[in-house]
């Protein structure tokens, strides 16, 4: 849909986004009214995408399937992004909230630079696991990078919602207005303390409930037909690709897969042929990188090699995702006055 989109309003590109977003340049502004509402047909919003107000809730993108999670943080995350969208506690803040959960302690959504970062922990009660995260506040990245403080070693899981709309009151009420480059959280809880911003919280969770976060969620397998790979079909570069774009899920016998995208840029024709090969082998649920890449999910190992040739031929099976070769890129220099 989003492809079908930008051929019409855009460029005939998409822009995947560190923020694991997509963006869709050189659109009329006349033509985003009906931008908006092709996509929202497609449960795509374009709300809250900029401007001052809780953006995209990010997430390590192999959450669901990492072998070191000690549980899934998805449903936490979708639960965050359908509280705040369009919540009036965000909608006319200073500046901007970036909000980041990651699948584990070894932190892959960078929770230390965002203005509130989960990283889930299970802490044992009386023979019991209790859910809850490590708790972090007060990061950011800009000309002056701070990295976050720790709030909680650990949050119970019911207070994590609760606390994180505190946290966006009390910067709404205290947070600078009027400088703009001055008007994040950072600012705010290095000036008065995180002690003094904590018990700002505190005073400001007693009017706010304890939101219950629904955390049933359909595991997405598939189940495609099995083709067994003989030595013969595979060469050396298979082997190279599986061994640096290739991960073992958590799920025995199923395999994530990392795209590398050059600059973050993939046409929408591109788009949709990788569409019909996502369909044969991978789960329909896909996942954006923060690195401005795509994972694939759930595929069965007899169906690496089937798959490695077919993205072969769309030009997809570059090697060294996430590593010095995979340059993240924004296209400021030609949408931002800002850009150098």
């Amino acid at each position: 849909k989003i492809a079908d989109v930008s051929d019409r309003y855009s460029n005939g590109n998409l822009h995947l986004t560190t923020r694991q977003n997509i963006q869709l340049h050189h659109v009329r502004l006349t033509d985003s009214p009906k931008v908006w509402t092709l996509l929202n047909e497609a449960g795509v919003t374009l709300m809250e995408a900029c401007g001052n107000t809780v953006r995209n809730i990010t997430a390590s993108a192999i959450a669901g399937i990492d072998p070191n999670e000690p549980f899934d943080v998805s449903p936490y995350v979708d639960a965050f992004f359908h509280h705040f969208l369009n919540n009036p506690v965000g909608n006319d803040m200073g500046r901007k909230i970036k909000i980041a959960f990651s699948s584990s302690e070894y932190d892959s959504a960078f929770t230390y630079f965002h203005d509130i970062g989960f990283i889930p922990k299970i802490k044992n009660e009386n023979g019991f696991e209790k859910r809850g995260f490590k708790v972090v506040v007060g990061g950011g990245l800009g000309a002056q990078s701070i990295i976050a403080q720790t709030a909680y070693e650990f949050l119970p899981e019911e207070e994590i919602l609760q606390f994180s709309e505190a946290v966006i009151r009390v910067f709404d009420r205290y947070g600078e207005r009027e400088k703009r480059f001055k008007a994040r959280m950072k600012f705010l809880v290095k000036s008065i303390g995180l002690e003094n911003f904590l018990a700002l919280v505190e005073e400001e969770k007693s009017s706010i409930p304890k939101y219950k976060i629904i955390l049933e969620r359909e595991e997405n397998f598939v189940s495609n037909h099995k083709e067994e790979l003989s030595s013969k079909e595979a060469g050396p570069d298979f082997f190279v690709w599986k061994k640096a774009n290739v991960i073992e899920q958590k799920q025995s016998g199923f395999y994530g897969v990392f795209i590398k995208i050059s600059l973050g840029n993939i046409s929408s024709s591109k788009t949709r042929e990788l569409v019909g090969v996502i369909k044969k082998y991978a789960s329909s649920e896909i996942r954006l990188t923060v690195n401005q890449g795509i994972l694939l999910k759930f595929i069965q190992g007899a169906n690496l090699y089937k798959l490695y040739t077919e993205l072969n031929k769309l030009g997809l099976t570059e090697i060294g995702f996430d590593s010095i070769n995979d340059v993240t890129a924004c296209p400021g220099s030609d949408t931002c006055n800002l850009a150098v």
